[in-house]
């Protein structure tokens, strides 16, 4: 029933239980789809080492998480495929959970559940207050609901019906966030498991998919560029939830930014004219002070 996509760059201290993380469940109805993208250290024998007939190993030269993704998507031999990073964990009832939820919404076309966070000194719970399918994505959105790759089933034919619903490859820290927009678009009425179903670790180092977009490149501030023709797939109140949501989202990126003592007038688009004036003229400010002076421009 379901194809488990692992894309694999240099984890070879965390796929090991990863992988034991999805052959622990108590629904056994999957394969493991796992993408090796050209890894340098001893990943792939990690992997060739566990014995399980479920578990196939794709190899591809190193082309980036977005082609790692794709390329298991179509390599999948199940109706549904659900996205799972190579250093994160999930609990022991996901598929099932998951599997629940799909026969009891025939219609479904994707899902996506809560969380947690283990950032290597706590542990906390990313859960939204609505269960089952969700009147508005989009509202949910706006309302704190937050997508996390390794919570993500999406019925496999969407990307064959959608051919630009893969994941873009080249982008750095926003390839997977545009997919699920796209799906928000495609189908605003997705199921949502209010439970934490499996663990997003951010503890860990040289992580293929865990970059911030913040602090690398510009790619997620043309995200509504690349969006656009999703935006007419749904309603025009829906599209302008969605570029609110991306406002504030590039507005508390690009704070990061001025906190750190960098924001280029290239910036000044993505803020109010009377705010960026403000920051600019401040940023000799010391750093904890323009820490707590980007919070308060957040809740604005």
């Amino acid at each position: 029933m379901f194809s488990v996509v692992i894309p694999l760059y240099n984890k070879e201290l965390s796929i090991r239980n990863t992988i034991q993380s999805v052959l622990d469940q108590t629904c056994q109805d999957f394969e493991i789809v796992v993408v090796n993208d050209g890894s340098t250290d001893n990943s792939a024998a990690v992997v060739e080492a566990i014995e399980d007939d479920r578990i196939r190993l794709i190899h591809q030269k190193n082309q980036g998480v977005s082609a790692a993704r794709n390329r298991g998507i179509e390599e999948a031999r199940c109706e549904w495929v659900a996205f799972l990073d190579a250093d994160d964990l999930w609990e022991p009832d996901h598929v099932a959970e998951f599997r629940r939820q799909i026969e009891s919404h025939p219609d479904a076309t994707w899902l996506f559940s809560g969380f947690l966070v283990d950032n290597g000194r706590k542990v906390v719970e990313q859960i939204f207050h609505d269960e089952g399918v969700l009147e508005n994505v989009f509202d949910a959105i706006l309302q704190g609901a937050v997508i996390h790759t390794s919570t993500v089933c999406v019925k496999r034919a969407l990307f064959f019906t959608y051919d630009a619903l893969w994941f873009t490859r080249g982008l750095r820290g926003s390839e997977d966030r545009e997919v699920w927009y796209k799906l928000s678009c495609i189908d605003c009425q997705p199921i949502y498991i209010a439970k934490p179903l499996s663990t997003y670790c951010i503890n860990v180092t040289g992580s293929l998919t865990k970059v911030n977009g913040a602090s690398l490149n510009d790619d997620f501030l043309t995200m509504s560029d690349r969006l656009a023709d999703y935006l007419s797939l749904t309603t025009e109140e829906n599209s302008r939830k969605l570029r609110e949501y991306l406002w504030g989202f590039n507005r508390k990126a690009l704070l990061q930014r001025y906190v750190k003592g960098s924001l280029g007038n290239q910036y000044r688009k993505h803020f109010r004219s009377a705010e960026f004036l403000f920051l600019s003229l401040t940023m000799w400010l010391p750093r904890f002070v323009k820490a707590g002076v980007s919070k308060v421009l957040v809740r604005l």
